[in-house]
């Protein structure tokens, strides 16, 4: 045996005895995560989306050498799967093209992806507690009369959007949680939003997402105007919905915002009769 073939022999027995340790420290976080569900109080959704972008941030922070991070990502997003599949089964709806693939990357090989017909489907299974959580498409974006004014145009009726639902104001209602992916894998992938029957978490870099009533012949300067006045920072309008004498904005602002916040009474003055929240997520990782 020449003196390189006995140091590859050697590097390789470290590998192995490296891997062991990495798996042993694996099945010690699985017994843990078996000892904070027992210390849990019942709950239908056991899912952290806060607590887990607060890892993945962490680990993306002080990661350094060769190993890529993308592929850190996918092995911790694995972890956080299978330890959230320790503590109760995870299902998964989806409804939209490539959703099911975004699905499978965040939530890891244990869970459960069902597709649905469309995404009121999605709402309706998790709100009646059928599945753990739900991914649906982005909404499409505001629509815009093209004769109007930039900055003044007035909301065209759309069709029905999901995200109406979640403006109901009922205990247990599905909120948004999570918005993916968080971390990248390919550099064009769809965006898609995370509901569940839990309120989105407070992580320090969050988004939430309102959605306001108004007239239909409301500006989108003049919502702006009325969100700065009640302390909030416009992020995007991602979507609204016109319906006779009333239009709906889904729209997402800066921070984290919960039900009882100060500023959404300050926001209800005239145009604007009612303010809610209908969730919010992490902000995602950059690649």
């Amino acid at each position: 045996m020449t003196s390189s073939d006995a140091t590859l022999q050697s590097l390789r027995r470290q590998i192995d005895r490296i891997d062991d340790q990495l798996h042993d420290l694996l099945m010690a976080r699985a017994a843990m995560v078996e000892q904070v569900a027992a210390a849990k109080p019942g709950s239908a959704v056991l899912l952290r989306p806060g607590r887990e972008a607060e890892i993945l941030r962490r680990l993306a922070a002080r990661h350094a050498g060769p190993f890529p991070k993308g592929a850190l990502m996918r092995i911790w997003r694995e972890v956080i799967g299978a330890s959230a599949g320790i503590q109760a089964p995870l299902s998964v709806a989806v409804a939209g093209e490539g959703l099911a693939d975004l699905a499978r990357d965040h939530f890891g090989v244990v869970c459960t992806i069902t597709a649905s017909t469309s995404p009121g489907q999605v709402v309706k299974l998790v709100d009646e507690g059928k599945v753990t959580v739900g991914v649906l498409p982005m909404p499409a974006g505001p629509m815009r009369d093209p004769s109007a004014a930039a900055g003044d145009q007035p909301i065209a009726p759309t069709a029905e959007p999901w995200w109406r639902s979640l403006a109901a104001e009922r205990e247990e209602m599905p909120r948004v949680v999570s918005r993916l992916p968080f971390y990248p894998f390919a550099p064009e992938t769809r965006a898609a939003l995370v509901i569940a029957r839990r309120p989105h978490d407070e992580t320090g870099n969050d988004r939430t997402l309102l959605v306001i009533e108004a007239g239909t012949d409301v500006s989108r300067d003049r919502i702006r105007s009325l969100l700065t006045a009640a302390g909030f920072d416009l992020m995007a309008t991602l979507g609204n919905h016109a319906a006779g004498g009333s239009s709906l904005h889904l729209l997402e602002v800066d921070g984290w915002c919960a039900p009882g916040d100060a500023r959404l009474a300050q926001l209800v003055r005239d145009p604007i009769r009612h303010a809610g929240i209908v969730g919010g997520y992490p902000v995602p990782l950059p690649p």
